[in-house]
């Protein structure tokens, strides 16, 4: 009877010993969920923030009194395509 009371025993330690470690895990894993969370978002801003500061570039060059006749012409088609597609978007919105 002794024998199975200290079982016991050594068993309810080891089970209080991985209740534990399991609610360690569990803080850690919400601690990297919102740290992942936060991540993303960062990421977003800053591809957001890298496609204004590519749209500033292409107005800069734009501007430039010595920009090649063939860079301006192709730059101004891909606008005019850019234009094309968001006149496309509003006649989609507007039924």
């Amino acid at each position: 009877m002794v024998n199975l009371q200290t079982s016991l025993e050594g068993l309810q330690e080891k089970l209080q010993v991985l209740l534990k470690n399991y609610a360690a895990l569990e803080k850690e894993n919400q601690q990297l969920k919102s740290k992942l969370g936060q991540s993303i978002a960062q990421q977003d801003q800053m591809g957001n923030q890298l496609k204004d500061l590519e749209t500033q570039l292409a107005a800069a060059r734009m501007r430039q009194s010595n920009m090649d006749p063939a860079d301006k012409a192709k730059w101004i088609k891909q606008i005019d395509q850019y234009i094309k597609e968001i006149d496309h978007s509003i006649q989609n919105l507007n039924p």
